[in-house]
């Protein structure tokens, strides 16, 4: 959760306290380490300061957990048509790895 809560309220200093020194996100393998992660915050948080993470649910233990959620507006429906699922890896009691995958919903 705190990871979303650093890209919601833009508090970089999370970062240091939740991602491994060796942090990478496959979604964006332009943004690597501590020092990316802070300023991809920062520059995105800037662009887009309404962006919000929503999470539905979290699963897992220790080493792997699964995060499904929406990127949106708070207090709005999300942007996308469907959900996103993170895959996190945790080393050392810290996030190390992440892959997005995207869900789409089923059309009604």
């Amino acid at each position: 959760m705190r990871y979303f809560d650093m890209w919601n309220t833009g508090d970089i200093t999370i970062a240091d306290q939740i991602l491994h020194p060796d942090w990478v996100d496959h979604a964006h393998p332009e943004v690597t380490g501590l020092a990316g992660v802070k300023h991809a915050v920062q520059t995105i948080r800037a662009a887009r300061p309404d962006l919000h993470f929503t999470i539905h649910t979290i699963l897992g233990d220790d080493g792997l957990v699964a995060v499904v959620g929406s990127i949106g507006r708070p207090h709005q429906a999300a942007d996308s048509p469907g959900r996103l699922i993170w895959l996190i890896r945790v080393a050392d009691g810290l996030m190390a790895e992440m892959w997005t995958y995207h869900q789409n919903q089923p059309s009604r």
